[in-house]
């Protein structure tokens, strides 16, 4: 693939995607909360079925050449997250926005007998078992980049790293990251969110790219909406960005083959 092909894949669907989901509605209450919002809720979500994938091929590009342990992790768990993630977005953008659909043609006393049933498919096990696998293997997919862009000589150190951050990552999202509210994200979690970055910056060479591929996997990780999604797909952008124009050709051609 030429490169700039290449690039234009790299950046510019993460970036509608990022942009896209800055006006992601916030829902607590499913059929109230998208009803206002129906028509861009669908237009949204079908979009985001194509961006999803899209942002997947980003990442598996970015890592064209790079031949290590960490990367092919990373690669299988790109593989992992298109389906996954596309068909979160499927379930419950798409099947929750023709639910609400369906159910304004009703008339208003069989609304109030649905609007339960919408919440119900919203909150569905199932549908949150399929986020979770996605958010995770997007998570897996980011870590294991950034130790697979590390040098070879601090690689060791910084997949070690990568395991405990990645445990430590995931039991704030389970445990810290909405407050009371269920909706505000709490300082606790972000302050652990940046800490992992640090970490990785800390053990990592390059180490600005480490740090933003961390950050991009643990924003979009937690969730594709504001205020973490779109500021992880940024965080991924900046990664790609220094990966690909900052470090010396002759540097970057060592980390590829390494």
């Amino acid at each position: 693939m030429k490169t700039s092909f290449r690039r234009f894949f790299i950046f510019v669907p993460p970036a509608i995607l990022g942009s896209l989901n800055l006006w992601h509605p916030m829902i607590q209450v499913p059929y109230r909360d998208i009803l206002p919002k129906l028509h861009w809720w669908l237009h949204l979500h079908f979009l985001n079925l194509i961006l999803f994938p899209l942002l997947g091929l980003a990442a598996y590009l970015l890592l064209q050449g790079v031949q290590n342990v960490a990367a092919s992790l990373s690669r299988i768990a790109i593989a992992l997250f298109v389906p996954l993630y596309a068909a979160f977005d499927g379930l419950a953008g798409i099947g929750t926005g023709i639910l609400v659909h369906n159910a304004v043609q009703l008339p208003p006393a069989q609304i109030t007998q649905v609007e339960p049933m919408i919440t119900a498919y919203w909150n569905s096990p199932v549908i949150y078992a399929i986020a979770a696998a996605g958010s995770i293997t997007w998570v897996i997919a980011m870590i294991s980049a950034a130790v697979a862009f590390t040098t070879p000589e601090r690689r060791r150190v910084a997949g070690f790293v990568a395991v405990i951050l990645f445990l430590i990552g995931g039991w704030a999202r389970s445990n810290l990251f909405f407050a009371a509210d269920g909706m505000t994200i709490t300082p606790a979690w972000w302050l652990i969110t940046i800490g992992m970055s640090v970490a990785m910056f800390l053990v990592c060479s390059p180490h600005f790219p480490c740090a933003f591929l961390v950050l991009a996997g643990a924003l979009f990780g937690a969730q594709h909406l504001p205020p973490t999604g779109p500021p992880g797909v940024l965080c991924f952008l900046i990664a790609a960005a220094y990966l690909e124009f900052t470090k010396p050709v002759t540097q970057l051609a060592e980390h590829r083959i390494a």
